[in-house]
């Protein structure tokens, strides 16, 4: 059986991989994915999970993964938000980011993570600037999920229609995606990891791969994975 073991950032990333890359990769069920909350930290003995903490705990976190799993059909990705990404990454302080355009610097980390892994079963991936940057590709889908918030899609529109690309919404504390529209829609904060990936699944992978190019590259990459 093929299988990808997703590094997700936490559960909201976790219910993604299951509800949307699982059919997806694998619509004949010919693979199973195994999205898992990623190490946050070490301490005691005790292995703390979901967020990124220290890179030192997330890359001993994949690479004993790796190391337990070597069989040929066995692949690894991640899905981490650049949004407050550890500061002791690959190439995190040698790295220039242009904010007018992310793309170079979130590849640029990319490859140093690679690198560092060194193994060619690896696929890493930021997204950027985090996960609810996808639903920005279609606010009006929220109406599914969360009552009298006409008001607040019509400004995530605005948002949206603002940005040069979705996945150019910036990262600041108060202004990353997913402050923006908890800000908006209070409601969401508490339901991130059941709403998220809902919403995600009513825009569809199409949409989002047509709003987000980056997610769209990576998405086209685990595709060619087993051929």
């Amino acid at each position: 059986m093929k299988e990808l073991y997703a590094f997700c950032e936490g559960p909201t990333e976790q219910g993604f991989c299951k509800q949307l890359l699982q059919p997806h990769l694998f619509p004949q069920h010919e693979g199973k994915i195994h999205p898992i909350k990623i190490a946050h930290s070490k301490s005691h003995g005790k292995e703390t999970r979901g967020g990124v903490g220290s890179y030192q705990a997330m890359s001993r976190d994949i690479m004993n993964t790796l190391k337990r799993r070597s069989e040929r059909n066995v692949f690894f990705t991640t899905m981490i938000d650049l949004y407050a990404l550890p500061k002791d990454f690959p190439g995190k302080h040698a790295l220039h980011r242009n904010p007018a355009n992310p793309t170079p610097y979130v590849k640029a980390l990319e490859e140093a993570f690679d690198k560092d892994v060194g193994d060619p079963r690896i696929i890493p991936y930021l997204q950027l600037h985090e996960y609810e940057t996808m639903l920005f590709a279609n606010p009006e889908t929220f109406l599914r999920e969360f009552d009298n918030c006409h008001h607040a899609i019509q400004q995530l529109k605005v948002i949206a229609e603002n940005a040069s690309s979705i996945e150019s919404i910036d990262d600041g504390p108060t202004t990353a995606p997913s402050k923006r529209i908890i800000k908006l829609i209070p409601e969401y904060e508490d339901r991130k990891a059941s709403a998220g990936p809902r919403i995600a699944e009513r825009i569809g992978l199409a949409m989002i791969r047509e709003e987000c190019p980056h997610f769209h590259e990576w998405l086209a990459r685990l595709e060619e994975l087993w051929k």
